[in-house]
């Protein structure tokens, strides 16, 4: 979680609608909704920068839970099925053409559930792509950290690829960042269920070919929790590939637009 200065028309972005699903860029003359997840910790704006890169043929939005970023004074969710009823009460208002719904690592598990959801209420996704995360009957290989004292909770997450160690020097920053991983985190490692729920639309399953916590048999497991087609790609970079190293995964994403 990079603590970034970002020019004023991010913020003005970020600010702009305080909703369950951020409006990165909508044209009335798309012609698919790209919907994404962000991973544990983060929030809407890890997806701002892939607008210049993604095709105008999306619509872009991306999930905002409660208690992050602009919604920051909202009480935080720490309980999944809460969490994916009121995304996909939201969500169906808005897929009104083909969507593409992409989640990364617990952002992965949050689509998958809405997913389940909305194809229970008539709604059948384009596509569902998961990355960075094993299906939902396999084990995280991560280690717990959401019930670990707050000194040890920031270890845990200096540990883990992706945090940036200067958050160390901000405790006002530390106080904000520490209950919204302690929320997520308690999600994802509840997280495990058999293999009986499939969803209609095809999977795609991502990883990173230098991802320390999925491999690829994993990723192929995505294939038991639907009853459609899975694909299984590798990419170059590590876990946190979608904040690094994201032009692939656009690429990809391109590829699918038709």
């Amino acid at each position: 979680m990079p603590i970034l200065l970002r020019s004023p028309s991010f913020y003005k972005k970020l600010l702009m609608h305080k909703k369950w699903f951020k409006p990165i860029r909508v044209n009335s003359q798309a012609k698919v909704h790209l919907v994404c997840f962000p991973f544990a910790g983060s929030g809407a704006s890890i997806f701002f920068p892939w607008e210049k890169f993604l095709h105008s043929d999306f619509n872009i939005y991306a999930f905002q839970a409660p208690g992050r970023e602009d919604r920051i004074g909202e009480d935080l969710i720490d309980n999944l099925e809460l969490l994916v009823q009121k995304g996909s009460t939201e969500l169906l208002k808005l897929v009104d053409k083909p969507t593409i719904l992409f989640g990364h690592s617990l952002g992965a598990v949050i689509a998958f559930e809405i997913t389940k959801l909305i194809e229970r209420q008539g709604v059948e996704p384009k596509c569902l792509i998961v990355s960075g995360r094993q299906p939902p009957h396999l084990s995280l290989k991560m280690p717990p950290i959401s019930e670990l004292s707050d000194q040890d909770l920031v270890k845990g997450l200096l540990d883990l690829e992706g945090t940036d160690r200067e958050i160390v020097k901000h405790p006002e920053l530390l106080e904000i960042i520490l209950p919204i991983i302690r929320a997520d985190f308690k999600i994802g490692e509840k997280y495990l269920l058999p293999i009986k729920d499939q969803i209609n639309c095809p999977i795609i399953a991502i990883g990173a070919n230098n991802d320390p916590w999925v491999n690829v048999d994993e990723l192929s497991q995505w294939q038991k929790f639907t009853r459609q087609e899975c694909q299984l790609k590798i990419i170059s970079g590590g876990h946190f590939y979608v904040k690094n190293d994201f032009q692939e995964i656009v690429q990809l994403l391109n590829q699918l637009k038709n």
